[in-house]
């Protein structure tokens, strides 16, 4: 089970759709968040959404971005990544202290172990 219910309830829409990857970014900084856009397309082009989760409002041109300091709890202190499936079931959890290309690269791996798990 996905342990944030209130990220999840937001999550909703994209049920049924396609594999989710969920970044949840307790201090987004301004290179983090280029990061995470351009990681957009990699992600897009593997059929996945990507959906950055922050504290703070966040705005991007690319990336799906929800702000708000009840979304996250307190006590999560390093950003993590969530690799949910399209009933948004969590398949992994990764840390995302480091964004690096492997962590870009365990990402897609996941997203495409779930799409020939449960092609749509």
């Amino acid at each position: 089970m996905f342990p944030f219910p209130r990220v999840r309830d937001q999550l909703q829409p994209y049920r049924h759709r396609s594999p989710v990857i969920v970044a949840l970014e307790p201090k987004p900084e301004p290179e983090r968040l280029q990061w995470w856009e351009a990681a957009h397309q990699p992600v897009a082009e593997s059929g996945a959404t990507l959906i950055l989760i922050a504290p703070a409002t966040v705005t991007s041109d690319r990336v799906i971005c929800f702000g708000d300091p009840r979304l996250l709890p307190s006590a999560l202190e390093s950003p993590e990544v969530w690799i949910l499936d399209a009933y948004l079931e969590p398949r992994a959890c990764l840390d995302a202290s480091r964004l690096d290309p492997g962590l870009l690269g365990r990402m897609l791996a996941w997203v495409e172990g779930i799409q020939h798990e449960c092609p749509e």
